[in-house]
């Protein structure tokens, strides 16, 4: 069997099963309406409300925290195995050494409900706090828009695979029963699209996000950084001659081999042009005025 006629296979299967579902789904509602006109009763509002799901907000939230601490190794390590302790991970260290000392730049990914916690114990960890801003990213909206666009696609592809069963059942032709099968297949994956974005920003509202950076106070930094290396100065002084005198010793080649020449083509040009000069003598000075 194919891969293609496989696919439609199971695709026959699995629309079975929304069949019956939706059967039973259609009756009740048809009992559901006809129950009110009997009665002469307005529909119940919790029906109406109960068809459209209630969403919680979406709240994508960013925390910039700069600290001056006593030892940044020691706070590094601590903000991780935090981060590490309330259900989150670390997303990304970056340490510089500078002034002898390290300079950290942590990413934290922390749960949202945890947040708040965190935080606290992080600014224990300082001597000070420089710089601290949270921002608030709503993308509700989009949750929302998504989660509607994928909802309609799933009904699509449900009708599609009652359409895709009965052709078979009917015994319809292959090439329309190809066609059903394409058109399913790009809805399927559409679906599986908006279902990984709906995904992506569930973890983004669910785990906030810590850019932590961690400075040394003034006093961590040692009085003498620069630590003196009379060898390393040696070599990089003999290293600098070398450079020199190969650059001297490449440039009186360059002389010997192309200045050289050059000149004393240029000095023999003008040594013989002044040498015809002087072969055809002074040539004496017009006579000035007439005199008797």
């Amino acid at each position: 069997m194919s891969s293609g006629t496989a696919g439609i296979a199971e695709m026959e299967q699995s629309a079975e099963a929304p069949e019956e579902a939706r059967g039973v789904v259609d009756t009740d509602a048809m009992q559901a309406k006809s129950a009110p006109a009997a009665s002469g009763a307005e529909p119940a509002p919790a029906a109406n409300q109960a068809s459209k799901p209630a969403v919680t907000r979406k709240l994508v939230r960013t925390v910039d925290l700069n600290l001056e601490v006593k030892s940044t190794e020691e706070a590094a390590a601590a903000a991780q195995a935090l981060a590490n302790r309330v259900g989150g991970y670390v997303g990304n260290v970056e340490a510089q050494r500078r002034e002898g000392v390290l300079y950290y730049q942590i990413t934290l990914r922390v749960p949202v409900e945890q947040l708040e916690a965190t935080l606290s114990e992080i600014k224990k960890m300082a001597v000070s706090v420089n710089h601290e801003s949270q921002t608030v990213h709503d993308v509700t909206d989009q949750y929302v828009d998504l989660d509607a666009r994928i909802r309609t696609l799933q009904a699509t592809e449900r009708e599609l695979q009652a359409l895709l069963a009965e052709s078979r059942q009917r015994g319809s032709k292959v090439e329309g029963i190809m066609a059903v099968y394409r058109e399913l297949t790009g809805i399927r994956s559409q679906v599986e699209q908006i279902q990984a974005q709906l995904k992506s920003l569930e973890q983004l509202a669910a785990l906030s996000t810590i850019s932590l950076t961690l400075n040394p106070v003034e006093g961590a930094k040692p009085v003498a950084p620069d630590v003196w290396n009379p060898g390393g100065t040696l070599r990089m002084s003999l290293r600098t001659l070398v450079i020199l005198l190969r650059a001297a010793g490449d440039f009186a080649i360059f002389a010997v081999v192309v200045l050289l020449p050059i000149g004393l083509a240029v000095w023999g040009v003008v040594w013989l042009l002044k040498k015809l000069r002087g072969a055809r003598g002074p040539v004496a000075p017009p006579a000035v005025g007439g005199g008797q």
